[in-house]
């Protein structure tokens, strides 16, 4: 038995170093494309302005955790209303193919207070930023930067949660709010490439459900901050964030990956991190010792494993796991659940928004205005 547990212990570091030295010829690989690519736009004069696309960060311990991207400016738009389907796919396409900009300096200033660091090789730019003792909320963040002779300037957010909310929530985007159809292959491909923030639909109900759960029950309570962590790709972070705002869900920090190759993630034993989303709930669970989740996600992908990790590893922590059971294809507006509590040690399994609205009004999570507000909007789509 030992001599099995040894041999496979080194069967996976061997793995492990091996996808660690493709990731690495990966990343060099695509530095230098990606230095070839900006000399010969330097060098013909076809290098576009630099722009900064500051991301949303949180606050915790004292600390501003910001994140920005530093990039060519795009060429497509982002127009209110939406764009024509041709444009729409031009735009989509054209998301992937940004030149980065590495080594800049960028001073990042939240307040009186100013940290100023580089670029990384991917264009990201990671910035923590002393705050000390701020009011819960969301707070301002200025980029500023000198490329190509002129001065480069964003405006960002971070949030600090209150600790009177006692709660908050955990979501993923991808099928259990934003409806992609991640398991319908061409169609999921359709949905990406040929919509904008303004065609894209949301998981029917979640809209009015997730106003409700960061709103909570008739007790007054500060509202709950949200948190969306997705495996989807940073380069779909403007349109993540601007449906959001279109379809009304809760403002709140994005987690995305970046899908390009690049330096590979590893753990603090040296081992290839296992699950971007595993890593992102950690970090902010750890942030928040004095707060209770919920977690939200759906069947299609991996959700119910990581979700089902943290009920037995932080059972103290996770007030309930919902997830969305993906091969229901229509909302029930006639379903009548049992009036009993589910078990919450265990993940929540539901067909639709509004069995999850139900659940979580007898778990006190919810007012019956929210259900009621959940059917009202399903409704109005069936």
């Amino acid at each position: 038995m030992g001599v099995g547990g040894t041999s496979q212990n080194r069967w996976s570091r061997w793995h492990d170093q091996q996808m660690v030295d493709w990731l690495r010829l990966g990343a060099d690989m695509e530095d230098l494309a990606t230095q070839a690519l900006r000399t010969g736009k330097q060098v013909t004069g076809l290098l576009r302005p630099t722009v900064i696309q500051p991301y949303r960060g949180f606050v915790a311990d004292g600390v501003a955790n910001t994140r920005a991207r530093v990039m060519e400016q795009p060429i497509f738009d982002v127009v209110p209303g939406g764009l024509r389907i041709d444009a729409t796919l031009a735009a989509n396409l054209l998301r992937w193919v940004v030149l980065d900009i590495a080594g800049l300096e960028v001073t990042v200033t939240i307040g009186g207070q100013s940290v100023t660091v580089n670029s990384d090789q991917n264009g990201f730019v990671f910035a923590k930023i002393p705050v000390g003792d701020i009011e819960p909320g969301w707070h301002e963040v200025h980029y500023s930067a000198h490329s190509q002779g002129r001065e480069v300037t964003a405006r960002g957010r971070v949030v600090l949660p209150d600790p009177a909310s006692q709660l908050g929530f955990i979501t993923d985007i991808d099928d259990t709010i934003l409806a992609t159809g991640m398991t319908e292959g061409l169609k999921a491909v359709q949905r990406t490439l040929l919509r904008d923030a303004y065609g894209r639909k949301p998981v029917p109900g979640t809209p009015s459900l997730y106003r409700g759960l960061a709103r909570g029950t008739d007790s007054p309570r500060p509202e709950s901050t949200f948190f969306y962590v997705s495996a989807g790709p940073w380069n779909l972070y403007d349109m993540h964030a601007q449906f959001l705002g279109v379809r009304g869900f809760p403002r709140g920090p994005i987690f995305l990956r970046d899908w390009r190759p690049g330096a590979p993630r590893l753990d603090e034993a040296g081992r290839l991190e296992a699950s971007h989303k595993h890593a992102r709930i950690r970090r902010i669970l750890d942030a928040y010792p004095d707060l209770t989740f919920v977690l939200l996600g759906d069947s299609g992908e991996h959700d119910a494993q990581v979700y089902q990790d943290f009920l037995d590893s932080d059972p103290e922590r996770i007030r309930v796991a919902f997830i969305r059971d993906v091969t229901a294809k229509q909302p029930d507006l006639d379903s009548d659940d049992p009036e009993v509590l589910p078990d919450t040690s265990a993940l929540v399994v539901v067909r639709d928004s509004i069995q999850m609205a139900r659940i979580a009004q007898r778990l006190g999570l919810i007012d019956s205005l929210t259900v009621d507000e959940v059917i009202t909007e399903i409704d109005a789509r069936v």
